[in-house]
């Protein structure tokens, strides 16, 4: 009993810790907004300066590779299942939709802000793990729905709807934030793609090379119709004092590697909750910092960071299930 005990303790402490470390990408990834957003003004497009966080992404993730014989045996390992068809082709896609994240973040959030972008895009991402959850696809397995988890989910929807009272009252068409909610959707599918590969491979960094690799393929193939259709690539970076726009690569190969890591204990329901309270921590921290702190400390926006903390506990708890739990592995 004892022993039992303690083994679950430690799996408790594991969660927690796992879900710690999910917030801090969640924290990460409202940077990587803001970075985005400013960058796509002085590129002259959002494809643009998409392209430039996922090549930044990509050439970080190479020299990892490059640098550790490990990961070097993991990528070789990943080709050969790839040749073998034990990864399946479409399990790669994981980084077209990561690239959507980016082209979303670039195109809205220089149009209205951090705080409607948050709403638009969790929004999406609760509502497609629900949907990748309730499947095989997680590696982890399925999570079938259930009471809490639903409940959980409404919680903290409604905390983020809190967060942004008032932000879409400015003139803006009411489609726009949809493209947030789609890319939100295909991140559920992104985290469960990158996971399997990462079981597989049993290397994070692998997959996440991975998905580097593709969505920066996507995405020059974009820049590329763009430039060609719609505005030429203009260079208006002042360095080194706008250095901070180039950080969103790096930033975006923290929350995928993070998430990559995180999703098979985690689930993907989970881990969107824990990178959603990072993300409003995130945007309050970058309102503090950027003289809007009164904005930010209002008694509305704690209020919204409190709901959607009681929704993730929420939704955390034991439900009843209508199915036991089916361990997938590729």
């Amino acid at each position: 009993m004892t022993g039992t005990r303690t083994a679950q303790s430690a799996g408790n402490l594991a969660f927690a810790s796992t879900a710690l470390l999910a917030v801090g990408a969640g924290i990460g990834m409202a940077g990587q907004g803001k970075a985005n957003g400013a960058l796509a003004g002085v590129l002259g497009h959002g494809i643009f300066s998409a392209t430039s966080s996922f090549a930044t992404g990509l050439l970080i993730m190479i020299v990892i590779v490059l640098a550790f014989p490990a990961s070097r045996r993991a990528a070789a390992r990943e080709i050969s299942l790839i040749k073998s068809g034990r990864i399946p082709w479409w399990m790669l896609t994981g980084g077209i939709a990561g690239s959507t994240i980016v082209i979303s973040q670039s195109l809205t959030v220089p149009i209205f802000g951090v705080a409607v972008f948050t709403l638009s895009f969790l929004s999406g991402q609760l509502l497609g793990a629900l949907i990748v959850d309730n499947t095989n696809l997680p590696p982890g397995g399925r999570k079938p729905l259930s009471t809490t988890r639903i409940l959980g989910v409404v919680i903290v929807i409604a905390g983020v709807i809190v967060s942004s009272v008032g932000s879409l009252t400015g003139g803006i068409a009411w489609w726009a934030p949809l493209l947030p909610v789609v890319s939100g959707i295909l991140t559920g599918f992104q985290q469960a793609f990158n996971g399997r590969i990462k079981n597989a491979t049993r290397s994070a960094v692998a997959a996440t090379t991975t998905n580097f690799l593709v969505g920066t393929l996507f995405l020059l193939l974009c820049s590329g119709v763009v430039a060609g259709l719609v505005t030429p690539l203009r260079w208006e970076v002042a360095l080194p004092g706008d250095w901070w726009m180039f950080t969103g690569g790096a930033l975006g190969v923290i929350f995928i590697g993070v998430s990559t890591a995180a999703v098979t204990r985690l689930g993907v329901l989970m881990l969107s909750m824990s990178t959603l309270l990072g993300n409003l921590v995130g945007s309050l921290l970058i309102d503090v910092f950027t003289g809007n702190a009164a904005h930010a400390l209002a008694p509305l926006n704690l209020l919204a960071m409190l709901i959607v903390v009681i929704g993730a506990l929420i939704a955390a708890l034991p439900g009843r299930k209508p199915g036991g739990r089916t361990r997938v592995e590729v």
